[in-house]
């Protein structure tokens, strides 16, 4: 029960930020739940499509590809296919930290 109040706060929380901040968001709390199950801090395979992580953060196709290919240019994560390594978690935490600041 504790896992779905804290799903229900993340989607209250995203509604009210940025497609990268978003994406940051979601790559944070997923391996952050993987990791606590045992899995690595920095490498996942991804079990939805772009398509249904869209839907889920409230964003097109589009850009969900979009902002992970700015998140690859920019060095932050590494994507081949499902595959995601994160390259820089303190980038995707800055980018989180960015929505709280402005507000």
């Amino acid at each position: 029960s504790r896992e779905i109040v804290r799903e229900h706060g993340v989607m209250l929380l995203l509604g009210s930020m940025r497609a990268e901040e978003r994406l940051a968001a979601f790559l944070l709390n997923l391996v952050q739940r993987l990791h606590a199950r045992g899995f690595s801090q920095t490498e996942l395979v991804l079990r939805m499509t772009r398509e249904e992580i869209g839907s889920y953060l409230g964003l097109k196709l589009e850009t969900v590809s979009r902002t992970f290919s700015k998140f690859v240019d920019d060095g932050i994560v590494e994507v081949k296919q499902r595959h995601v390594r994160i390259l820089d978690a303190e980038a995707l935490k800055r980018i989180v930290n960015s929505q709280q600041e402005c507000r």
